[in-house]
């Protein structure tokens, strides 16, 4: 006799996301991220057609997962920077702790802040794009295009961060860090370009201004709420 279990086998996917399937196992879910991750690398690297090949890949399903799996990468990697400092500040500071469970608390807020940051810093820019400077693309390519830029960086600098905090170079990576962020808004504007074909070439540089602008601007309001919240 056939079990629920045996014959939907995975794990029933969060929220209604459109192109996701109902249920996915952990190996379909690895399969499925791996070209996607290896598109935003290649953006990265401006390998001929890997703009092509992130708009041919271009869904809210895989925007939720490329953009999902970087946050988490990212909030393990601020988790860990956050350990490594702790220890480090304790050899001169016996008695200072920042105690463990605020430290889980930020591993499970980073991630949904995280993704909630970029979809508003997307929305907020293609709504410029489309609406202020005469695009047509939809949202969802508009969001997949920038995602794979973004989640690049994401996922490079949260890497290197660790790294570097381990050795103690802490100061330098925040030097460099700010240079690959550069690099990536120079990427983003390149996609955005490609995308929708300005008549006007500032408006490829005005739409990144909006989604950085968003960016920052949500950021700060969530973090608000947040501060808010834990009194």
């Amino acid at each position: 006799m056939t079990t629920p279990n045996s014959a939907s086998p995975g794990f029933k996917v969060p929220f209604n996301i459109p192109g996701a399937p109902e249920r996915v196992t952990v190996s379909e879910l690895v399969d499925t991220a791996k070209p996607l991750v290896q598109t935003s690398l290649d953006s990265w690297q401006r390998k001929p057609g890997s703009f092509e090949t992130a708009l041919s890949q271009a869904s809210w399903w895989h925007f939720w997962l490329l953009v999902g799996i970087s946050v988490l990468v990212s909030a393990i990697c601020s988790t860990l920077n956050l350990l490594i400092v702790d220890s480090q500040v304790a050899r001169f500071f016996p008695g200072y702790s920042r105690g463990v469970l605020s430290i889980l608390i930020y591993l499970i807020v980073a991630v949904p802040i995280g993704l909630l940051v970029f979809y508003i810093s997307v929305y907020a820019s293609h709504w410029w794009a489309t609406k202020q400077a005469g695009g047509t693309a939809s949202l969802v390519q508009h969001s997949y295009v920038i995602g794979v830029i973004w989640a690049g960086e994401v996922l490079i600098t949260s890497v290197l961060g660790v790294i570097f905090t381990l050795i103690g170079l802490g100061l330098i990576w925040s030097l460099a860090s700010l240079a690959i962020a550069i690099y990536a808004l120079y990427l983003i504007g390149g996609h955005i370009r490609q995308l929708y074909q300005f008549q006007d070439g500032n408006q490829v540089w005005i739409t990144a201004a909006v989604m950085v602008i968003a960016s920052f601007v949500a950021s700060l309001i969530l973090l608000g709420v947040l501060a808010t919240i834990a009194r």
